[in-house]
């Protein structure tokens, strides 16, 4: 295989003069130098670097490619850079991409200048018989900006194998090094003071087992404030969804730690805290409630019969104009005095020292022995709250079941630093299997409820907005046909959740030995 290879050029390495002593023993035909813009994708949780994926557009190309490796996996033609899923062409690439994605938007990373030249090699016969490449990478297209990257690439030509390997001799004699395994991806984002992977709505907590709880539960709550932070100065700009999902769950996680992570703190504190944070949630409630419609448009259209589709379009239309006035008032409720007093209240409270003689009962408790009693707790009063429903089934004890699941996991992603990783997971997995269950569930029941609501705020002066009323009495039939299909399956879920080696693995993690 005629693979190329490539060569790190030395800081202030002259191409030039290389060609000059190489035109001693060959025939060297320069062509001229070709100038590419290239910009770099990701989300802002960086999904596709947390999948080892690489999004370039060059061009009109789009590529795909993974890290540490140059050619690309897929690709596709575009006529403007894709923002959302929706923008990409249909094929192989969008299908790839479609589950890592989602609903999120691409931002530009980088954009940089790579001005490449080729050098053919040519035999006595003036037969091409190896190129050589230079690759200079700067972050504007002016020769005088620095150079972030410069690189020399060896093609060899099929049946000139001795060219190449002679040639490569020479480079080697030169000083130069064949490339060692980096990605420039790297280089590129440091120009610009990115980092991969720098932000996570995910908790990633180090937590030592014999920490005083107070000291951890404030570390936990720390780093909960700081994805709100991060967050918040998105939501305005409006750029996808996804701010406002993971700056809420930020605020639930930060409740529902001072619930769960029980007598670390005085009890006055935990209530008003409490308190404070219900209403910080409360604020985007119907932001957030009126962004999940608008994704669920597609799948709500597809559930109607072919007739009725496009006679639901006005209720997406009103819903969207209704949530550009939610969005605005979330906006001016964070510019509010009472809000920004809660969060710097909360962050001074944050970034107090510990009192040395706390005063509540669990502060000094080791954090291994609290998240044990509290995890194996929550575990217990779960199964027996599923076999009490499965008796029978009530939507509002399956309300009260998925919030008691939610505190479940939440606590579960607190701690799980201080226990293995892979038996975690395995906890996790079968909870989340439990908690969409009953969030499905939940969902259908709003969604009907609201939808019936909705109906009557709908203008109905015309014919075609009196369509609309029919394909949501459509859609409300659909959403309760699903509900009950979703019920039927309650019971394998409930009893695999309790399974004898569920059990026995909780009973493994969380009940202490000593």
């Amino acid at each position: 295989m005629n693979i190329p290879i490539k060569y790190n050029l030395p800081e202030g390495h002259d191409d030039n003069q290389l060609i000059v002593e190489l035109s001693n023993a060959y025939a060297i035909k320069t062509e001229r130098s070709i100038l590419k813009r290239m910009t770099i994708y990701d989300t802002f949780d960086w999904r596709l670097f947390d999948e080892s994926l690489v999004l370039t557009v060059s061009g009109k190309s789009l590529l795909l490619r993974k890290l540490f490796k140059t050619n690309s996996i897929h690709g596709a033609e575009i006529s403007r850079p894709p923002v959302f899923l929706r923008d990409f062409p249909d094929g192989e690439l969008k299908e790839l991409l479609t589950p890592i994605i989602k609903m999120r938007a691409l931002f530009k990373l980088v954009e940089v200048y790579s001005r490449s030249r080729s050098h053919r090699i040519l035999n006595p016969d003036e037969k091409t018989v190896a190129i050589l490449v230079y690759e200079e990478i700067r972050s504007t297209r002016d020769k005088e900006s620095p150079v972030l990257a410069a690189y020399l690439r060896l093609h060899p030509v099929k049946g000139y194998s001795k060219y190449s390997h002679n040639l490569s001799k020479r480079l080697n004699e030169a000083g130069l090094s064949e490339h060692i395994k980096e990605d420039i991806y790297f280089k590129l984002l440091a120009s610009v003071n990115k980092i991969p992977g720098s932000y996570s709505s995910k908790l990633n907590i180090k937590l030592e087992p014999d920490m005083r709880s107070d000291e951890a539960a404030k570390i936990i709550l720390r780093s909960l404030l700081q994805v709100m932070k991060t967050n918040e100065a998105q939501i305005e700009k409006d750029l996808d969804t996804e701010f406002l999902h993971d700056y809420r769950v930020a605020v639930r996680r930060a409740r529902s730690a001072l619930g769960q992570i029980k007598n670390v703190f005085p009890n006055e504190t935990t209530l008003r805290f409490k308190k404070d944070f219900s209403f910080v949630g409360k604020l985007s409630n119907q932001l957030r409630d009126l962004d999940v419609y608008l994704l669920k448009k597609n799948t709500y259209k597809a559930m109607l019969p072919s007739v009725l589709r496009d006679d639901i379009d006005p209720l997406f239309d009103y819903l969207g104009n209704k949530r550009s006035r939610a969005l605005k008032q979330v906006v001016r409720s964070f510019e509010s005095n009472k809000y920004k007093q809660i969060l710097q209240e909360w962050e001074t409270f944050l970034n107090e020292p510990q009192k040395d003689e706390p005063t509540t009962s669990n502060a000094h408790l080791s954090i291994l022995t609290l998240a044990q009693k509290r995890i194996y707790k929550q575990y217990g009063s779960i199964v027996e709250a599923s076999n009490r429903i499965l008796e029978n089934i009530d939507d509002e004890k399956l309300h009260a079941l998925r919030i008691e699941c939610k505190k479940l996991r939440y606590l579960m992603e607190f701690f799980s630093s201080l226990f293995s990783s892979k038996k975690m997971n395995t906890l996790i997995e079968q909870l989340k299997k439990l908690q969409n269950k009953l969030g499905d569930l939940n969902d259908l029941c709003i969604q009907q409820e609201y939808l019936l609501n909705i109906s009557d705020e709908l203008p109905t002066t015309n014919k075609k907005n009196k369509r609309v009323l029919v394909s949501i009495g459509c859609l409300i039939g659909a959403l309760d046909r699903e509900m009950r299909v979703v019920k039927k399956s309650l019971f394998k879920t409930f009893t695999d959740f309790g399974s004898p080696p569920n059990e026995q693995l909780f009973r493994e993690l969380f009940v202490s030995k000593y």
